[in-house]
């Protein structure tokens, strides 16, 4: 699908949607006020830009760690051909929007999509992407602008665990992760101003 067509479904479903305002509910509701939870959106246009330096192939597997309300992995499914996008989603508020999106999206878009687009599934699941087992996955993003060092470095020893060939797209900081081979440095937009997203490839 064209990102434009893409941005268009995108706008539609997330017009009503308070994100940063449910993220700050949920902070406060589970005593989560650290910079790691700090809440930031994707801009459509900038998203396509920097996972399309990263290839996507016909039935890959998309992860989005720290999903939100789940923006990325639906433009994801929806601008690239990939069999599978997962969100994971660490404060539950934000996943339930994410899926409360979905909904909308299954019962007023996908019915009048192309026959592609109806096996493509998209879930978001709830809990620490570092708990996860990200082994199924192609091609991983996370907008990790706010994470505080022992995360990148736990998240970076996770990601050596990714088959041979998948790729990430981390924004904000970058690995010092053997297995991670250093693609090359991006500037990409986002919705507060600009950050570097690091591309790598799992040798």
């Amino acid at each position: 699908m064209e990102i434009a067509r893409a941005t268009e479904i995108f706008d539609r479903l997330y017009a009503d949607v308070p994100a940063y305002e449910i993220a700050q509910s949920e902070k406060k509701r589970m005593g989560m006020q650290d910079l790691s939870t700090t809440y930031g959106e994707i801009l459509p246009q900038a998203f396509h830009e920097v996972l399309s330096a990263v290839s996507p192939r016909e039935g890959e597997v998309f992860f989005d760690l720290g999903s939100g309300t789940g923006k990325a992995t639906l433009l994801a499914a929806l601008a690239f051909p990939f069999s599978r996008s997962v969100g994971i989603e660490l404060l539950p508020g934000l996943g339930d929007a994410a899926r409360q999106v979905l909904g909308r999206f299954d019962a007023e878009v996908r019915p009048g999509l192309s026959p592609e687009y109806q096996q493509r599934k998209i879930e978001y699941l709830d809990g620490d992407f570092l708990r996860y087992d990200l082994s199924e996955a192609d091609v991983v993003f996370a907008h990790g602008t706010c994470y505080p060092h022992e995360v990148i470095g736990q998240l970076g020893v996770k990601l050596a665990e990714l088959r041979p060939g998948s790729r990430v797209v981390f924004v904000g900081h970058t690995f010092d992760t053997p297995e991670l081979k250093f693609l090359r440095m991006m500037l990409m937009k986002t919705d507060w101003g600009s950050a570097l997203a690091a591309l790598y490839e799992r040798a």
